[in-house]
């Protein structure tokens, strides 16, 4: 039997930041979709990227909307990029 390593692929990623949702893009897949600005959002969110190697996680710096997806990211170790207006 023969075991397949399952490579990830390296992928850029960005998030525009709002109250209440977050709207995500993979440019290199040519994916878009949102998630609530919420922890189960943004969990959601983190458990869906773990499959690519994020280079890097560029997000909308918008007031305090952009902490809890920061936070989190941080904590699983992801590099970020916030942006300022």
């Amino acid at each position: 039997m023969t075991i397949s390593k399952k490579s990830k692929a390296s992928v850029n990623i960005g998030v525009d930041v709002g109250k209440d949702f977050l709207d995500i893009c993979i440019h290199e897949r040519g994916m878009h979709w949102q998630e609530p600005n919420t922890n189960t959002g943004v969990r959601n969110l983190l458990n869906r990227l773990a499959r690519y190697q994020v280079e890097p996680l560029v997000m909308e710096a918008t007031g305090r909307y952009q902490f809890l997806l920061a936070e989190q990211a941080c904590q699983r170790q992801l590099k970020t990029d916030p942006l300022t207006p």
